[in-house]
């Protein structure tokens, strides 16, 4: 009896020590110890706070009560108690505010903040060490509701964590702004930015201005009509909702482009007071605010007084992006007061029209962000550039005194697809796919910069635009089944994406690991899904494709905990009803291998597979021949002669396409003729290259003397544009 009490004990501890090493915590924490203990939370355990805590107590009881059922006791008070959950206030553990330490032991559990925003972020991570059925909103049952044991001391690297939500474009209603706080307060994310005017809409009630959303707030006539905005009410009770989550909102106000929305609401902005309507599709507009009339600026100041008495925050951002010059270079308003200041051109008018904004909102005790276009020379006071795509001016602004946040569109551009596997969610194209590893290898602190502006990094910022929900009908709503469709593909887009930027941004460079993020990250997953949170079900990992005789051995690992790898082998795409993987497969093709992640048969992933070479070119028919900087003189045209019998198999209309795949130079096409046994049949001739861009590179031609057995070469007259390093594929069409 004893024995067995012994061996019982052993396997308890056993496995109370694997549950404690399964905190798999995001953001990484600066300092985590693991303690095989845990805190059994119950209906009788209490929430102790202190004074200033009560609303974050409120909280943490309501987060509590839905999973579990119980409405624990909350009590005011110094001290922790037995059996209960401490939230408190300790200014001295740190100098950063949203520092935080937490305690987990047997009898107790211990919040200390360096400010409620650091017992904020403590309480997420105590979420993360209990069972993921805590984030569902609807109550648990036969759920052992443990805090694993835990000494954590913890802080961000960098003050600003943000997400940019482009409610101009496609207008998201307030519970989803409340739902993506939400999702932003779960991975410690702690700036909103509400693009809120564009060309596409004005989302932001101004009561002194009220066509700016009677008129701007909606695009379309009749029952093509769509569109909306927040009310004054709305945007108060969501600042207040994500003050309590430690997230400040921030409001951006374009200047002086991206404002057709206004512009249609009030002509007399503009340089030609022509009427406008707010556009169905989306584009950049050339009419700005006009920078000559006084009236402009009477109308921000306006604007600015409505919207700081609605947002709290100290910044407000004024975009100042992608401005065009035509209307103020014809404007008689615009050339005179650049004669009148002395400028030299357009652009300097920019300057001058940023400095009178940034005047304009000091007085209000604010800090003027924008697009990294708006660091420009000149500026009197202290902005913050948000570096999307030019990394010299986070040099240049840094050095001028400015301070900056990466936004860069090679790690955080969210509405750019994670991969171009045949299937992904339609997105923008104009960037290659941002995978999760890209996002998570965001470094705000470029090598670029010297050392010493380190503290003018405030830190990363994703942005997810959506102009691709306005064009076409696949991403948009059907009004009468209630569908929100956007608001899901907005969810697919951003996690697990934004886990991987949350990291990114809090934890020191030396701490990150891809491999570990990544096994950290399958567990949440199934916290995402009782949260509610839509994301982009990740594939199965390849561990090798090993050579085995003359079959190949495909070892897999699944990275979504819970969920299923299932596969085929004859080339068709896999189902949730196809074989489940459970060790290694032999198939005699790569080729005829594909694998999924399936999380449910409603919820599953794109496949694994492995393309055929050039299988990206497959619109283009089928593969002729490749160059290479052999076959290439260089400068001077040559004749790449290609093997087309076989390819040729019939009469009729052939196209004939030349496709660039790497190299330092084009390669020019002069013309393309087509041989049969030896014979000169047909020819296109016209000028084309292929390269970084490709212009006229397609050859049409027509077969009508075609004999089985003849034999065809097609004889193509090239060059390198500067030189030979050239690479690409030849693919023929029979049309």
């Amino acid at each position: 009896m004893k024995i067995l009490r012994v061996l019982t004990l052993g396997i308890m501890v056993l496995l109370l020590q694997k549950q404690a090493m399964a905190a798999d915590l995001i953001p990484k924490p600066l300092k985590h110890q693991q303690k095989s203990e845990v805190f059994q939370l119950n209906q009788s355990t209490k929430i102790v706070y202190a004074e200033s805590l009560n609303d974050l107590a409120k909280y943490l009881s309501e987060s509590l009560s839905a999973p579990t059922g119980w409405d624990l006791e909350l009590v005011e008070a110094k001290k922790a108690k037995k059996n209960s959950i401490l939230l408190q206030i300790d200014s001295s553990i740190s100098d950063n505010i949203e520092a935080y330490q937490l305690s987990v032991s047997t009898g107790q559990v211990v919040i200390t903040g360096q400010s409620s925003a650091g017992v904020f972020n403590a309480m997420q991570t105590m979420f993360q060490l209990m069972p993921s059925k805590v984030y569902n909103k609807l109550r648990q049952r036969n759920v052992n509701w443990t805090i694993q044991g835990a000494e954590i001391e913890d802080e961000p690297l960098y003050s600003w964590r943000g997400m940019m939500l482009d409610a101009s474009r496609y207008f998201y209603d307030k519970d989803y702004v409340l739902h993506l706080i939400d999702m932003m307060g779960m991975y410690k994310m702690n700036v909103l930015h509400l693009h809120l005017i564009d060309d596409a809409g004005w989302r932001l009630e101004i009561k002194k201005y009220p066509k700016l959303t009677s008129i701007g707030g909606f695009r379309g006539e009749g029952h093509e009509r769509t569109g909306g905005y927040y009310t004054q009410e709305d945007l108060k009770e969501i600042v207040a909702y994500a003050s309590l989550r430690n997230v400040e909102v921030i409001p951006e106000i374009e200047i002086p482009a991206h404002t057709l929305a206004a512009i249609a609401a009030y002509p007399h902005l503009s340089c030609t007071e022509k009427e406008f309507k707010v556009p169905l599709q989306h584009f950049i507009s050339r009419d700005l605010y006009c920078v000559g009339k006084e009236s402009t600026f009477e109308f921000l100041e306006d604007v600015f007084k409505e919207t700081f008495e609605l947002f709290p925050s100290k910044y407000i951002h004024i975009g100042g992006d992608e401005a065009r010059y035509d209307r103020w270079a014809k404007c008689p308003h615009c050339q005179k007061r650049k004669k009148d200041l002395g400028l030299k051109n357009e652009a300097d008018l920019q300057v001058y029209f940023t400095k009178r904004v940034q005047q304009m909102v000091k007085k209000y005790g604010k800090t003027i962000v924008g697009w990294d276009e708006m660091l420009e020379k000149g500026l009197e006071d202290k902005a913050v550039g948000m570096v999307w795509h030019n990394k010299k001016k986070a040099i240049s602004g840094t050095k001028d005194g400015h301070d900056v946040v990466m936004a860069l569109t090679g790690h955080c551009y969210f509405d750019v697809a994670e991969s171009k596997i045949p299937g992904e969610v339609k997105a923008a194209t104009w960037l290659p796919p941002i995978s999760l590893e890209k996002t998570y290898a965001l470094n705000p602190m470029i090598k670029e910069l010297d050392e010493k502006y380190r503290p003018q990094v405030l830190g990363g910022h994703a942005t997810l635009w959506s102009d691709q929900f306005i064009h076409g009908t696949i991403l948009q709503e059907i009004e009468p089944l209630n569908e929100n469709r956007s608001e899901k593909y907005f969810d697919y887009l951003t996690f697990p994406r934004m886990a991987a930027l949350a990291e990114a941004v809090w934890t020191p460079v030396e701490n990150k690991n891809w491999d570990d993020f990544e096994k950290r990250m399958a567990s949440h997953y199934p916290r995402l899904d009782e949260a509610g949170y839509g994301y982009r079900v990740p594939q199965p990992k390849l561990i090798s494709k090993e050579k085995k005789g003359k079959q190949f051995e495909i070892r897999l690992e699944n990275v979504v905990e819970g969920a299923q790898i299932r596969y085929t082998t004859d080339g068709v795409k896999p189902n949730p009803y196809s074989a489940v993987y459970e060790a290694p497969v032999l198939v005699d093709r790569l080729s005829d291998f594909q694998a999924i992640t399936v999380v449910n048969r409603k919820q599953y992933s794109l496949p694994l597979y492995f393309p055929e070479k050039y299988e990206q070119f497959k619109k283009y028919g089928k593969f002729l021949s490749e160059w290479k900087p052999a076959l290439i003189k260089g400068k001077e045209f040559g004749v790449l002669e290609m093997n087309a019998t076989g390819k040729i198999d019939s009469n009729g209309q052939y196209e004939l396409a030349f496709l660039f795949t790497e190299g330092s130079y084009r390669l020019d096409i002069q013309s393309v003729e087509v041989y049969k046994n030896g014979n000169k049949i047909t020819e296109d001739v016209h000028d084309g290259f292929t390269g970084g861009q490709s212009k006229n590179n397609i050859y049409k031609f027509t077969i009508d003397q075609y004999e089985t057995g003849a034999g065809f070469t097609i004889k193509a007259k090239v060059r390198g544009d500067l030189g030979n390093d050239s690479y690409g594929v030849v693919f023929i069409k029979k049309k």
